[in-house]
């Protein structure tokens, strides 16, 4: 008994509740991630999307240093506490700043990175920030792709301020948000990576249906012997959803062309497959009750069948009639439809005038994002991690990731304070920079008081990750 309570603890730390995408009458959502260590269901990285009172679409993500139980923990706290600014009426950049502050009590969540984006589908404006992470970029069906300007802002706990940036998204242009895993590729530059993402990008969104499930697919079919989480979050921009109206006699023909019409209607949303089971299995027993009943002691009458979906991703449908119900109480086999439909979604209301019935059911569309569980396989052509001080400064060479952090950050510690003048860190031989890397420097700025300067070569991987990051740092 003990073990098993043990391992469920484990579970319940590891794997946090799954998060579902809202199916929207103007938006498409898709999301991919792929955990770079086996035997887990969590890693640090994390995505959240909130439709907001006023139909907007609020989209994050963000990266938490390191995997394993803490990160888990981590990410849950920084994704609701964001939620719930961005709910409050917050923008992006006001939103990412009170995060920042709430961050600074949660452990582990030092140097974490985010990207906040709000996108109104009615007219395609779009508000967003980053903080120390990579700006989103956008893609049309003209088959080209843009980066956004990047909106500045340090990683959470490092010195800075967090700005707001605007865009535009036309109908059937893609969003797209991501962590820097993808970029962060064995045996490509950053460059290449960033240019490789532009392409795939663009050539998924070049036909509009599907679109934001073929650039979550392809963005990640990008990544191959990956060593860190990745993440992809994708917002298509779509015509909005035209509600379905049927009106017909109340007879078994006309429910049954009803069923596949609404099928046909239901299916395009490409809602989860347990969230069609339920509503069309609500949608055919309200019919067939109108059908058995609303008319039993006259000529079958009107059947009316509407489904909508609104801004805020809840789906609802009336099956209305203009006939007269006879009162009776259930047999053991029959008269049990309505609890049947009700169980099956979120909620049902019936209401009996003297001019016919309407029964209305509400739920919310959803669907689950796609988890794939890769091999961490290093990548090939590995150096050494290596601190040495040389002329006045600290040289730092290869890695400096979540294996290498800890030993970097005793060694820094111990140079700066033994450093008589301003200690200059050289990183321009760092062959990856993470982010357990960043949160050392940024926990090391933060100490020294500028007394600290980071210097890396451009276009150097250090140098990429210095400057998307946002620390502050010198080029050579």
């Amino acid at each position: 008994m003990y073990e098993e309570a043990r391992r469920s603890a484990s579970t319940l730390r590891e794997s946090p509740p799954q998060i579902r995408l809202p199916v929207l009458p103007g938006v498409d959502l898709s999301a991919r991630y792929l955990l770079a260590e086996t035997g887990t269901d969590a890693g640090g990285d994390w995505f959240d999307t909130v439709v907001l009172d006023d139909g907007r679409i609020a989209l994050t993500v963000g990266d938490v240093v390191g995997h394993g139980l803490r990160a888990p923990w981590v990410t849950g706290r920084l994704c609701a506490a964001l939620a719930m600014a961005l709910q409050d009426g917050a923008d992006p950049a006001d939103a990412i700043t009170r995060l920042e502050k709430f961050a600074r009590r949660v452990p582990g969540a030092e140097a974490a990175t985010v990207c906040a984006a709000v996108l109104d589908p009615s007219t395609g404006d779009l508000t967003y920030c980053t903080a120390g992470h990579p700006p989103p970029l956008i893609a049309s069906t003209s088959g080209t792709a843009r980066y956004v300007d990047p909106s500045g802002g340090t990683p959470l706990g490092a010195p800075g301020e967090y700005q707001l940036g605007s865009e535009h998204l036309d109908i059937d242009d893609v969003l797209l948000l991501y962590t820097d895993g993808i970029l962060e590729r064995p045996q490509c530059t950053p460059d290449q990576a960033i240019a490789d993402l532009l392409r795939v990008t663009a050539a998924a969104a070049d036909e509009p249906q599907l679109s934001a499930e073929r650039v979550t697919e392809q963005a990640l079919g990008l990544v191959a012997g990956h060593t860190d989480d990745v993440t992809v979050l994708a917002a298509h921009r779509r015509t909005p959803v035209v509600a379905l109206t049927q009106s017909g006699p109340a007879v078994p023909a006309t429910a049954a062309r009803f069923r596949d019409e609404f099928a046909a209607w239901l299916r395009a949303l490409d809602p989860e497959p347990v969230v069609v089971i339920g509503v069309e299995s609500a949608v055919l027993e309200l019919m067939a009750n109108v059908v058995e009943h609303a008319y039993y002691d006259c000529a079958p009458g009107e059947l009316t069948l509407a489904a909508g979906l609104a801004p805020s991703g809840e789906l609802e449908i009336s099956v209305r009639d203009r006939g007269r119900w006879m009162d009776s109480e259930p047999a053991a086999d029959r008269g049990h439809g309505l609890a049947l439909a009700g169980s099956t979604v979120d909620d049902l209301t019936v209401e009996r005038t003297a001019t016919g019935t309407t029964a209305t059911v509400r739920t919310a569309l959803t669907k689950a994002p796609s988890k794939v569980v890769g091999e961490a396989r290093p990548a090939t052509d590995q150096v050494e991690f290596s601190a040495a001080v040389t002329g006045g400064r600290l040289l730092v060479g290869g890695p400096i990731d979540i294996a290498t952090a800890r030993g970097f950050d005793r060694i820094l510690r111990e140079v700066a304070r033994h450093a008589t003048r301003p200690l200059t860190v050289d990183l321009s031989r760092v062959t990856h920079l993470a982010s357990a890397g960043i949160r050392v420097l940024a926990a090391a700025l933060r100490r020294s008081d500028r007394k600290l300067e980071l210097v890396a070569l451009q276009g150097t991987p250090a140098e990429h990750v210095l400057a998307l990051t946002q620390l502050p740092h010198r080029t050579a």
